[in-house]
């Protein structure tokens, strides 16, 4: 038989035990609610601290990431990193007439017989006739904060006159633009220097104004023979009233600084533009002369 008065203590005990826990926390759905509050309280510093942890660990990843691109970019030659590209060619198809459509900022619009251009190999074409202008634009993307880079090289008749590239970093019309007018000498010399096209204001204003001196980056060469070296040029053309304007040019390993620098305010360029190439060649025998243009690169400059 069950013992009845051992049931009645436990009995009692019980009673006595919830008596004494409702005097000291209160009725049981407060308890209840209160336990249900301390569980999400932990469970949420817990969360918390989960995704603490996970945006640290993200921002370190993401920072030595970062370095070692910038490390990367350094170490080959190509100097700090600027925004996205809005243009880009290397020039990876085959085509006998035009230049085609670039990788990344749509068609080129040549100058002059579609028949003097092409692209094979990664390289693209021109000839030169002599003081005639050649060259291409990418006229769909406009930026008025462009870093241009492009890399160029004398084929045939490299020694056969003087070549003047322009490196076109906002055009804003047939005639109106800033360049950086890299001179590839016959003698093999290198120079570079700024300068704006703009629409005359007075008749005795030239069409084309220099804003920077001209600098000597390489002097003749020792071996007339010798194949023309490639030569990377980056201009950037930075504002609107006013323009800043900076480039510089190597042929092994871009240096830190910048070669020429200048400012501008002409009225008719203070807006965003195209970019694009041009060349003229000068001086020089009637042979077959060629420009060969190796990559184009335009990001937003930061």
């Amino acid at each position: 038989m069950p013992n009845r008065d051992l049931i009645l203590l436990e009995t009692v005990k019980t009673h006595r035990a919830r008596l004494a826990s409702a005097f000291v926390f209160g009725e049981l759905t407060r308890r209840r609610l209160a336990n249900d509050n301390v569980r999400r309280l932990i469970g949420g510093i817990i969360a918390a601290a989960v995704l603490c942890v996970g945006c640290i660990g993200f921002s370190f990843v993401s920072g030595l990431l970062g370095s070692q691109a910038a490390a990367k970019q350094a170490q080959a030659g190509m100097g700090p990193a600027t925004g996205t590209a809005f243009v880009a060619d290397t020039f990876d198809r085959t085509t006998e007439r035009g230049w085609g459509t670039a990788e990344l900022g749509g068609p080129w619009t040549t100058l002059g017989p579609r028949g003097d251009y092409a692209a094979a190999g990664g390289v693209a074409t021109t000839a030169l006739p002599e003081n005639e202008v050649r060259g291409g634009y990418l006229g769909r993307q406009l930026q008025d904060r462009s870093d241009v880079t492009v890399t160029v090289r004398r084929t045939t008749g490299a020694r056969d006159g003087t070549v003047a590239v322009a490196v076109v970093g906002r055009r804003v019309s047939s005639s109106q633009d800033y360049r950086a007018n890299v001179i590839l000498g016959a003698d093999g010399s290198v120079a570079l220097n700024l300068s704006r096209r703009a629409d005359p204001t007075r008749p005795d204003e030239p069409a084309e104004v220099s804003l920077s001196d001209t600098v000597i980056l390489l002097g003749p060469g020792s071996d007339p023979e010798a194949d023309a070296p490639a030569v990377t040029v980056r201009l950037q053309v930075i504002g609107t009233n006013s323009t800043t304007l900076r480039a510089k040019a190597w042929l092994d390993r871009e240096p830190s600084g910048w070669t020429v620098q200048a400012g501008d305010n002409a009225n008719g360029l203070q807006r965003p533009g195209s970019i694009g190439v041009e060349a003229v060649r000068t001086g020089g025998g009637s042979g077959p002369n060629q420009l060969a243009l190796l990559d184009v690169v335009g990001r937003v400059a930061a």
